[in-house]
Parts: structure tokens; sequence; C-alpha cells
């Protein structure tokens, strides 16, 4: 051990972080405001939330404590709490400032019924209170100085009236009295989300019935998207199949197929040969409140003897290069749909929306999105009798605010002549259906607690995509 290393326990509670300590293991997880550190004896390279850092020289154990060097409190440590310090070599000491850096913000406001997401996204990691009022609800940063958005903003939002900044503090103006409210705060980037309820006089009421009926419908709902549609033909195979035929007939026997798998109701955001937009297929599935989103496609590749299939859920930034060219075949092919912008000129866009699907949305559902992926791959690893192409990240517009886990399934490769034939034959499009309901099952299985035991709402046929809202 160097001489100025420290102690990990004493310098995290210090700064305000909770410690858990794997008893077989030894290894500390440090968690605050929704952040997440873990280290141990030998660590080098430390997972923070999401991200990897380096620090100078491993973290030791010496007299059964846990020492690392002054690196890990400067570049892991500091950052998660908005703390800057300087080191005394002298006397061995960190000289600390708390909150010197303001902090600025930025708001996003969007309503997804039954509630309202307020976004308060931070620059920096900050300890926030949140307390009800008579009107409202408010986010304080005690001892933390703060660069507002704005001072005042009105919605035209079903529960938010306002939002005010003011000595630190941001109000949330409810326009019903007796709404309810919850702050919670999450990282990679910094967020305090503020979630907005009806209040319970405005709820339908409850009516107590005599005797419980046997459950009308099953208990979860899977949307089920078959890629392309209309004018928008997808890929195209050496033979003529076009990818919007294939995706079509893999999906209706999947929806066949998912109900004999689990106890569900599986809905197809298309059942014709016909185009939606992009945004409206995830729109549907919202508006459902499915438990799942499967996209379902062919594959396409400029790479002679291509084959297998390949899973993806959504990121900003792809994987790898062949996934990000992947993702903008597939968001360019669905653009235009629906799309009525001025000759010459952009469709305008809600920056606030944006950010919200992009940031919340699918952020809250990553990690799911990620185990969905896995056990679909497995699952047509095994069928293809491919080597794995591995599960992947890419932008695909149509996973875009999904609030639930979505991934995109690429079924095979109909640019390979040999995959092609596979891909017009009812057993191979059964056979697909079957290893994605199997995977599926899975997933719920591992879940905890299982599916949910109560029914959810809504019909149990399939449904048509709502029309396109501005």
């Amino acid at each position: 051990m160097q001489a100025n290393d420290f102690q990990v326990v004493e310098s995290a509670r210090a700064l305000g972080f909770d410690i858990a300590a794997d008893v077989n293991t030894g290894v500390l997880t440090l968690t605050v405001a929704g952040h997440q550190v873990v280290i141990g004896a030998g660590t080098t390279q430390v997972p923070v939330d999401q991200r990897i850092l380096a620090i100078s020289r491993p973290a030791r154990i010496v007299s059964g404590a846990l020492y690392a060097p002054p690196d890990f409190l400067e570049k892991v440590l500091f950052p998660l709490v908005g703390a800057t310090g300087a080191y005394d070599a002298a006397r061995k000491t960190w000289v600390l400032a708390e909150g010197t850096a303001p902090i600025t913000l930025d708001v996003a406001v969007v309503h997804v019924e039954p509630t309202t997401q307020i976004v308060i996204r931070q620059s920096g990691a900050a300890r926030f209170v949140p307390t009800v009022t008579e009107t409202g609800f408010q986010v304080a940063w005690p001892g933390q100085k703060i660069v507002p958005p704005f001072p005042e903003r009105r919605y035209d939002d079903p529960l938010v009236s306002a939002i005010r900044f003011s000595g630190g503090v941001a109000s949330i103006e409810f326009r019903e009295k007796g709404s309810t409210a919850r702050a919670y705060p999450l990282s990679s980037p910094d967020r305090v989300v503020v979630e907005i309820g009806r209040p319970a006089s405005s709820r339908p009421p409850i009516v107590a019935a005599p005797a419980p009926e046997p459950p009308a419908r099953p208990t979860l709902t899977i949307v089920i998207d078959p890629g392309h549609g209309g004018t928008e033909t997808g890929a195209v195979g050496p033979g003529g199949t076009q990818e919007k035929d294939v995706t079509l007939a893999i999906a209706k026997r999947l929806a066949a197929t998912l109900p004999k798998a689990f106890p569900c109701r599986a809905i197809l955001t298309r059942d014709s040969d016909v185009a939606i937009p992009l945004d409206d297929r995830t729109g549907l599935a919202n508006r459902e409140r499915a438990d799942l989103f499967l996209s379902i496609h062919a594959n396409s590749s400029r790479t002679a003897g291509a084959r297998g299939s390949e899973t993806y859920y959504l990121s900003l930034e792809a994987s790898d290069k062949l996934s990000q060219e992947v993702a903008s075949q597939e968001n360019q092919q669905g653009a235009s749909v629906g799309a009525t912008p001025a000759a010459g000129s952009a469709p305008e866009r809600n920056p606030d929306l944006d950010f919200v699907l992009w940031d919340l949305a699918q952020s809250a559902h990553l990690k799911e999105s990620s185990e969905l992926a896995e056990s679909i791959q497995q699952e047509l690893n095994a069928l293809s009798g491919t080597g794995n192409r591995g599960i992947k990240q890419a932008p695909f517009r149509v996973l875009v605010g999904a609030t639930m886990p979505a991934v995109l399934v690429e079924t095979a490769f109909i640019s390979n002549p040999e995959e092609e034939k596979k891909l017009g034959t009812p057993a191979f499009e059964q056979s697909v259906a079957d290893a994605v309901s199997r995977a599926a099952a899975k997933f719920f299985e591992k879940r905890k607690g299982g599916p949910p035991a109560t029914p959810s709402p809504g019909p149990t046929a399939a449904a048509t995509p709502p029309a396109r809202t501005p």
C-alpha cells in the first residue's frame, strides 16, 4: 500500500455514500443519489453506473480494510456528490469544498396517461429534497447553487399547470388539487424524475363485486410489429422476396403461438399490407400498456454469405459499424410514412418529448430489453445452427419511446439466397415464431414474482393502430 492511499469505507461514508459489502468476496458497493460504484481488492477498472473509470493502481486490503489511491476519490467519488477537493501531501489529507460547481438544470414534461412525467436533468450529481405542498410539489437542492432553465413556464398539461424556479427550489403547480407526486433520482445522465398522478377523487370509483369472476383475459400484453408495409417494402431478396411480406407472415404466426406458450394477448401493429409510421408502432404499445414490444424484420447485408439471426435493443450509440448501418437502413425505410413537411423543410420535432422518450422511457427498461434480446438470440441460434452473431445495440427509430422492454429481431438474411428461400416457407416462419415464444416465456419466468396475477385491461383481439396525432 502507498503511504497516501485512503481507506475506502471511511472516505465514502464521509461523502454520504451508503456501503454494502459482499461477505464472501469483500467487494464493496457504494451508492449515492442513484449512482453505484463497485470496488474490491485488485480493482483498477472501477465500474461506475454504466461506465468504467481507471485508477492509477489497484485497491488493496490492509489489516482487513480496503484502501484505494487518491485518484479513486478525485476521479470516482467526488464527481458523484458534486464535491471538489485538493490533496495536501504534507498533511496527507483532502481539503474538500462541497457543491462549489453550480448545477445547470433542464426540464422536460410529457403526459402518458394516467401520469405526467417531469424530468429535471442535472449537469452533475446533487442531493435533492422533495416536498409535497398544499397546491403542488417542490424539489429543493439545499446548499447547492443551481442554474435554472427558466424562472417560470406554464404547461398545457392535464396534471401540471406551471413550473417555477426560485432560490434553488423548483415548484410544480398541480392543475388538480390533491394530485399525487413522487420523485426519484436516475443516473447516466444525472436527473430527478417527478411523477404526478391524478387525485383519488377523479379516479374511477371501485365497485365491489359479489364474487370474483374467473379472468376473462390473459394476464400479459405483447405487441408484435411486422416491419415495413405498404409502399415501404423493406429489403428485397435476390429472388424478389420482399421483407414486408415475410415479417407479416412471421408476426401473424407469432401472434397465434405466444398465447400457447404462456397466458397473454398478442396485438399486431398491422395485420395487412399497410404503411404504419414508426412512431405510431410504439405509440400503440404504450396505449395498450404492453409488457413487451417485438419488432420483426429480415436482415440484409452487402457481405456475401451473411446468414443467421441478430437481436437488437435500443441505444443512442450503435455497438458496431454494421449495427449502425442496419439501423440506418431501417430508419430510412420508415422515415417518410406519415410525414408531411413543407417543401424544402424538415418536419418539426418536440425536443421535450424526444428527450423523455430517449432518456427516460428506454433507459428505465434497458436491462430488461437486453435480457429479452439475449433470450431470443439464444433460441434463434439454436434454430439456425449458425455461430452466435450476438445481441447488439443500435438507434432504431421504431424502438424509441417504448415504455416497456423492446427489441428488434432480424430473423434471417433475406439477401442470402438460401435464407431467402427459407423465409418464404411456412415451416421456417413457424419455427421462428416458436423460438421467439419460448424466449418470451423464459423472460417472464425469470422476472421477479413471475407474470402479474391480475388481467390487464383492454381488448383481447388484435388491434389496429390509432390515427397518428401530432
